[in-house]
Parts: C-alpha cells; sequence; structure tokens
C-alpha cells in the first residue's frame, strides 16, 4: 500500500518498552528493517533471555517500567513510544493481582509522565481484546463496548482510558490504541493457549483443551501484528484511533485448532486432545472464560494496509521450526 509521506510522522528514534517479549523482538526487526533507530527497554532477566534474538544496532536499557529512572534513560532523544510491557496471562494476573495493577497501571502512567517529560510525540498503547470480555456481538469491532472479565483486562481499560486522559490534557502527546487478538509466534512462552497445544504436540503430549473445545478464537502471527502497530504508530491519521490488529480471516474452534497442530506435529493417531469440561487444569474458571470472541479488522485493513499473510497452519509450523515453545519465562529449549 503506497503512503503519502504527508500522512507519516517524522519519526527517527522509537523505544519499546517490552522490546525483549515475542512481539517486541519482531517489532525491533521491523522497525529497524525501516531504518529507524530503536531503544528496547526490558527487564534484565528477559534481556538476557532474549538478546542474542534482537536485531542489530539496538539499544538496549535494563530496567522495569516502574523504574522512572530507567525510563528517562530510555527515553531521551526518542520521538515515539511503542508501549508493550505488561504483566501478562489470564491465571499470571489473576494470581498476581496487586503486582498486575502495579505495573500495568502505574508502570503505564511512568511511561506517559516520562514521555511528556522527553518531549516524546507519540505513544501507541498495546491493549488486548480480553477488554472486550465475552462480546455482545462478533466479528468484533472497536465499537463494541468493552467489558472486561479479568484483572488483567481491567488494568488494559485503565491503560487506554490513561491515554486518552493524557492527551486530553497534553494534546501535544498523540497516542494510538492497538487491541492484540491472541496474537502468537516464536519465543512465546506455553502459558498461552496455542503454544501450550504445540508445546505438548512437540513432546509426543495430549493438548489439553479447557472446555468442550468449541470455544472460538482468531489468531494472528506476531508478524502481521507487528506491521499493524508500526503503521499506527508511523500514520498521522492513526492519532486517536482504536485499532482491532488481528486475523479476522480464520475463527476457530479451540478443538479444531488442537486437532491441527497435532497434524503438523506429525503426531496424528498417536495422542487425541484432552478434553476438560471442567477447567480443572485451565488457567481460567468458567466464570472468566470468553467462549467466542473474533475480530473485525476492517477498519485497521482500510486505514493501516493490515493484512493477515500468515495463515494459522503456516505460523504453527514457523513455530514448531524455531523452537518448542518454552514452558514460562525462566526457560527456552531452542529446537536447533
Amino acid at each position: 500500500m503506497t503512503e503519502d509521506n504527508n500522512n507519516l510522522h517524522d519519526f527517527k528514534r522509537i523505544l519499546v518498552t517490552g522490546g525483549a517479549g515475542f512481539i517486541g523482538i519482531e517489532m525491533v526487526k521491523q522497525l529497524r528493517a525501516l531504518g529507524l533507530e530503536v531503544v528496547v527497554l526490558d527487564l534484565d532477566r528477559q534481556v538476557e533471555r532474549c538478546k542474542d534474538h534482537l536485531a542489530k544496532g539496538v539499544d538496549i536499557v535494563k530496567g522495569s517500567i516502574l523504574d522512572r529512572g530507567a525510563l528517562r534513560e530510555a527515553m531521551n532523544g526518542v520521538d515515539a513510544v511503542i508501549h508493550l510491557a505488561a504483566v501478562l496471562g489470564v491465571q499470571n494476573s489473576e494470581q498476581n493481582k496487586l503486582y498486575t495493577i502495579e505495573v500495568n497501571v502505574n508502570g503505564t502512567q511512568n511511561v506517559f509522565e516520562c514521555a511528556l517529560a522527553h518531549g516524546v510525540k507519540k505513544v501507541t498503547f498495546a491493549s488486548s481484546s480480553e477488554v472486550y470480555g465475552e462480546p455482545f456481538e462478533t466479528p468484533v469491532k472497536e465499537t463494541t463496548p468493552t467489558q472486561g472479565k479479568t484483572v488483567y483486562a481491567v488494568t488494559k481499560m485503565m491503560g487506554e482510558e490513561l491515554a486518552k486522559a493524557y492527551h486530553q490534557k497534553y494534546p501535544h502527546l498523540a497516542y494510538t490504541i492497538t487491541r492484540y487478538f491472541n496474537t502468537y509466534g516464536p519465543y512465546q512462552v506455553g502459558q498461552f493457549v496455542l503454544t501450550r497445544f504445540i508445546r505438548a504436540a512437540m513432546l509426543g503430549e495430549s493438548p489439553i483443551i479447557n472446555g468442550d473445545g468449541s470455544q472460538i478464537r482468531s489468531y494472528c502471527f506476531v508478524e502481521d501484528g507487528c506491521r499493524g502497530t508500526i503503521q499506527s504508530t508511523l500514520r498521522k491519521s492513526a492519532d486517536g484511533q482504536v485499532y482491532n490488529i488481528g486475523n479476522s480471516s480464520q475463527p476457530w474452534t479451540l478443538l479444531e485448532v488442537a486437532k491441527l497442530v497435532i497434524k503438523l506435529a506429525g503426531k496424528e493417531g498417536q495422542i487425541e486432545p484432552i478434553v476438560d469440561k471442567a477447567f480443572a487444569k485451565g488457567d481460567r474458571n468458567r466464570e472468566r472464560e470468553i467462549f467466542k470472541r473474533f475480530c473485525d479488522t476492517s477498519k485497521a485493513e482500510k486505514e493501516l494496509g493490515l493484512e493477515a499473510k500468515i495463515s494459522l497452519e503456516e505460523g504453527i509450523q514457523r513455530i514448531m521450526d524455531v523452537q518448542i515453545p518454552p514452558e514460562d519465562w525462566r526457560e527456552i529449549r531452542v529446537k536447533h
């Protein structure tokens, strides 16, 4: 898609918070490919675990978004911020509610405060489809009312409001909100449903489905999601907008996904999905489960040129070609 240069911000240097996470790694790679200077802010342990996967020529600041000193160092000379850093995962956030609120809300406020202090022109806030809860309509549009079910969702809703509130008081600080729908890719930990299925199948174990498997989702490969996010950051027309970032062309049930993973792992006839209707082994209980949620990305397609190029089959195969997904944030098991 050809872009009118008059619609592009003249950004030269961009900070990616959480830039050593699996989305951040791809985000940094694409930003560098566009010739932009990039700063990564992430925790020491995360940087050490993933530094070999980060693009060359990137400035790295080790620290937390709770540390304003680290943020100030990272924002020196920065034009824009893509704010990915957060406590993730439904189970993880539910078991650590106070810390989740501290990082996802107070940390996000720190990002905006430091952005103001350093003359940053724009912050792109990475939100989540979790803000829709069990949506009133599917496919889900950006105008669908938000009604998060989890503490993670509530903190993301609060982050969105912080972006709007700071712009309201300081109009020179632009923002865009991107709501990710089930983004997945290499280096994502096995705490999330798709990588959990992949990890199990690659280890010869049966993927466990929480619920009856009829829940519907749409999955977006990380490359596609990052392209949309970067365009939402660079385009002036995206200032003040909210975008669903996902793959709206391929809604899948969890049972279909589990069977596909088994097939691609070459384990058909050897293992079968285990259906856990009681949610006994799940990271959600029944009250917090989302049964039908997939995205309408027509706004992002029209305004950002977003195109979900990577099918679920290809995306799963790419993960399998790289590694067995690590079980959690402390472990990485590289296949080759």
